[in-house]
């Protein structure tokens, strides 16, 4: 069982994926820690906010120089699903990229004002501030990935399973949600 999760940022994705691998109790990669590691190194891989700061807008800036760095994270990510009976991958991209039977992809989505209220308690910064690095991040990832792989995230939502507008609802609601599906999802697809 592979279980892809997308969204923009804000939308829960993290939040989510771990709670589904808590509950499954396999193993959770998150893609955006994995490109934090690859650009920055290990210690900043815990760093929740580091995308939405100024060295996360270094960061991008590397990512739209070099798409090397998407690339290795992507391959990284693969390899995992590959080797990993079940997992968790928390990531933009995979929905799009793994090609797997036992792949379920999911994608959470959240107006901006919700996003950036998460983003500003997760980060402690201002509505305002949130709004604009969410903006900023968003656009320039949709930029990247479009670039890289000829997908719009966001607007080309073919791959995904479920798309989950999660606006008015609590975390454990949206696990709630997700779970009841996951689990539909698998029972029939792999019925006798």
């Amino acid at each position: 069982m592979k279980i892809c999760i997308s969204g923009f940022t804000g939308s829960g994705k993290s939040t989510l994926g771990r709670k589904l691998a808590k509950y499954y109790n396999i193993p959770y990669y998150s893609g955006g820690d994995a490109l934090k590691r690859i650009i920055s190194g290990n210690e900043k891989v815990g760093d929740v906010g580091w995308w939405e700061r100024d060295v996360g807008a270094i960061a991008m800036k590397m990512r739209k120089e070099d798409p090397s760095f998407d690339r290795k994270v992507d391959e990284e990510l693969i390899r995992i699903a590959e080797r990993e009976r079940d997992v968790v991958l928390d990531s933009w991209t995979m929905p799009y990229l793994l090609k797997a039977e036992d792949k379920v992809a999911i994608f959470l989505k959240a107006d901006i004002e919700e996003r950036a209220k998460r983003v500003m308690r997760r980060d402690g910064i201002s509505f305002e501030e949130a709004v604009k690095r969410i903006k900023l991040k968003d656009s320039e990832s949709i930029e990247i990935y479009e670039a890289i792989y000829g997908f719009k995230l966001g607007e080309d939502l073919s791959p995904f399973h479920l798309v989950l507008d999660n606006t008015r609802l609590e975390a454990k609601q949206t696990f709630d949600i997700v779970l009841s599906f996951i689990e539909a999802w698998f029972q029939r697809k792999f019925r006798k």
